[in-house]
């Protein structure tokens, strides 16, 4: 698909990659790019000009619009359950609006220099990152939501019953604390009244997998984990772990969401508003059809045992409600992420939720379908 815009420079691209990745990554002492306040004047004129977005009349005439088209989308997630959502949406995509969507997992990197670039059109991406991005200059903007609940989590080797138990002994995080995992671990032991700079002995490990690889090994006797890596260790040895502090809880930030370059929303509402109404169906679905959600888990996890499937559903969506049955954006949640985001350097900017996020294609599918 043509696109008007102006491309990024391959230099450009690798630098505006490089800061989408700090919503994952420390970023010291890096400011607003210049470009950030122009890009935050363009976005502003265009969605002046955007027509509001209106509810379709029926599936029918949306599918009329959109039928045999094709986009791009990738995600940097690995898989795992909590990406079950992310697939029946691109299903529902094919099957009510006949349009095809190329999936593939990216690295971070990669996935987003292809979002700026425009090589995919439709990013799966942290609003931590897509706040990095925007401060940078990248204009992008957030359109649906999907998984939304933080599903990282504290977890303790026996006897420890509570984070007081880990003071002094080895814990581990993933590469930094700016990430969602530190940012998680330290607002787990502030909640807490400890440090987990100072009261612990904090190791710093790649990444979630070799965290939990390093506890049952005995190697540490606390570490960040996620609701998908605890489903397994449960059923590997019973009680064996105890969940200290969850994510969901300690530090509820808005996870991930669908992103847009703003240039190819302009020239592709329709498709982005298939895209919000496949969105809300998949959460319907999910709470609707228990057997349907654990065989596509399954289906598109490998090793994916079915008491491991269980456990994630009933975490994931009896406990977290990851899948909002009226959409996953959610303006309150939004802020506190870009709140949070600041508070740990992330960006350096204040920025509102109507900054880096659009609800008028959540409202218009909630509407079409009707609130719950």
């Amino acid at each position: 698909m043509s696109r008007k815009a102006h491309r990024p420079t391959r230099y450009a691209v690798l630098a505006l990659s490089a800061l989408l990745l700090a919503g994952c990554a420390d970023n010291p002492g890096a400011g607003a790019a210049p470009g950030a306040a122009a890009s935050g004047a363009r976005a502003e004129d265009a969605a002046a000009r955007r027509p509001p977005v209106q509810p379709p009349a029926s599936i029918e005439e949306l599918r009329a619009k959109v039928q045999g088209r094709r986009i791009s989308v990738a995600s940097a997630a690995f898989p795992n359950p909590t990406l079950t959502g992310l697939h029946k949406t691109l299903e529902l995509l094919k099957s009510d609006f006949g349009v095809e969507a190329d999936f593939r997992l990216m690295d971070s990197t990669p996935l987003n220099a292809a979002l700026i670039g425009g090589q995919v059109q439709v990013g799966h991406v942290s609003l931590g990152g897509l706040a990095a991005a925007r401060e940078a200059g990248a204009d992008l903007l957030a359109v649906a939501g999907n998984d939304q609940k933080n599903a990282f989590l504290v977890a303790g080797r026996g006897p420890a019953a509570s984070l007081a138990d880990l003071k002094g002994k080895p814990f581990a995080v993933s590469q930094n604390l700016t990430s969602i995992v530190g940012q998680t671990a330290s607002r787990c032991f502030e909640q807490a009244g400890l440090d987990v700079r100072k009261d612990v002995q904090l190791l710093h490990l790649s990444n979630i997998g070799q965290i939990v690889e390093s506890l049952e090994a005995g190697k540490i006797e606390g570490g960040m984990s996620a609701t998908f890596r605890q489903a397994e260790l449960d059923l590997a040895k019973p009680g064996a772990y105890t969940v200290l502090c969850k994510g969901w809880e300690a530090n509820p930030q808005l996870n991930d969401v669908w992103a847009v370059d703003r240039s190819w929303l302009d020239a592709n509402s329709d498709l982005a508003l298939a895209l919000a109404v496949s969105e809300i169906k998949a959460a319907r679905w999910t709470h609707e059809d228990r057997a349907g959600w654990l065989a596509l888990a399954q289906a598109k996890i490998d090793g994916l045992s079915a008491e491991a499937a269980e456990n994630n559903y009933r975490t994931l969506v009896t406990e977290l409600d990851d899948w909002p049955v009226n959409g996953a954006l959610d303006e309150k949640m939004c802020d506190y992420t870009l709140a949070t985001s600041k508070e740990f350097g992330v960006v350096k900017r204040d920025y509102a939720c109507a900054d880096l996020v659009t609800f008028d294609y959540q409202k218009a599918a909630v509407a079409f379908l009707g609130a719950r």
